[in-house]
């Protein structure tokens, strides 16, 4: 009969901190603990699990064979995976099968895919995920009808630190937009500080009654936005979803024509506000379809008192001098 140590019959069912020591145990299988080694073993066993794919090979010429072929006729991903459930495939799956060479088909065959730069990961996101409660964009979809102004930042090219913060007025399609030397909070709070200061902290509350905009690092103090000079709620701060510029279209759209006239690339380090209240004088002076026909300066102007135009520095601009080229400010 083998002999047995009934070390081993009990937890941890290890060698490891055993009197005898190997020289004076008979035992012939020893069992000992190594933390090192059980550590990377299980990472090992982790990275393995995640990585490659779970099928055979007969498989995945089966696939491919349903697949590429379909592709190369122009359909897409989506379109595969709805014609041919059968697959048991999602379309990241496909995506990722293209991407990781499996399949004869390759990134080029595919129609839209080529024409998309890659995503670019934010790195000035918000990282208190407290911020968001209570201000999550279906906590704004549950708001009666307010006055919504949506907010965001335009960037300037890298050897600028300065950014432009810019508002849009939904019921007027109002544009209005503010130099920024840095892009942080205190430099957002300064522009409300200088709005609320001017319009006054009532009318302010009512024209900025509520904020919709994205999750940019410099939107990540919201109780110091929404909270006035005198300790006065001032306005309230909601965000949109990750990814979701759609949520806030209004000021994407101005956007565009910002770029008109700032083209992508362009410093701001020599940008004034003189040149903005230009800018954006000129892109308000533009009549809009949605507006019957009116231009945004003409509808906040049978929205709001004339003393509000003036305190936002908006003027209006002859039809015919109206330029939306980047020839307006050199």
């Amino acid at each position: 009969m083998k002999e047995r140590c009934q070390r081993l019959d009990r937890a941890p069912y290890v060698c490891n901190g055993c009197d005898k020591g190997h020289a004076r145990c008979t035992i012939p299988h020893k069992y000992h603990y190594d933390a090192l080694f059980a550590d990377r073993r299980y990472r090992e066993t982790l990275r393995d699990s995640r990585s490659g794919i779970n099928l055979s090979r007969e498989n995945l010429h089966r696939i491919d064979a349903v697949i590429t072929p379909l592709i190369w006729q122009g359909h897409s991903p989506c379109q595969i995976v709805v014609e041919h459930p059968g697959l048991g495939l999602s379309v990241r799956s496909i995506y990722q099968y293209i991407e990781l060479g499996l399949l004869t088909g390759r990134n080029i065959d595919l129609k839209r895919k080529v024409k998309f730069k890659a995503r670019k990961c934010h790195k000035t996101q918000i990282t208190d995920r407290q911020v968001f409660s209570g201000r999550l964009y279906s906590d704004f979809q549950k708001l009666p009808p307010t006055h919504v102004v949506e907010m965001d930042t335009v960037k300037s090219s890298r050897d600028s630190k300065k950014c432009i913060l810019t508002f849009y007025f939904r019921d007027e399609k109002l544009f209005l937009a503010y130099l920024l030397n840095r892009c942080t909070t205190g430099a957002v709070r300064a522009v409300f500080d200088r709005l609320e200061k001017r319009l006054g902290t009532v009318t302010f509350s009512i024209l900025f009654e509520t904020i919709l905009t994205d999750r940019g690092g410099e939107f990540g103090d919201p109780g110091a936005l929404e909270t006035g000079m005198d300790d006065y709620q001032r306005t309230s701060i909601y965000y949109c979803d990750p990814m979701r510029s759609g949520q806030k279209g209004g000021i994407e759209n101005a956007h565009t024509k910002l770029r008109e006239i700032l083209p992508k690339g362009t410093s701001f380090e020599y940008l004034t506000q003189w040149d903005l209240n230009l800018i954006v004088n000129n892109i308000n002076s533009v009549p809009r379809q949605s507006l019957l026909g009116l231009t945004p300066y003409r509808a906040a102007k049978e929205n709001f008192d004339m003393d509000v135009l003036l305190a936002l520095q908006l003027r209006p601009v002859d039809p015919d001098q109206i330029n939306l080229t980047p020839e307006l400010i050199k």
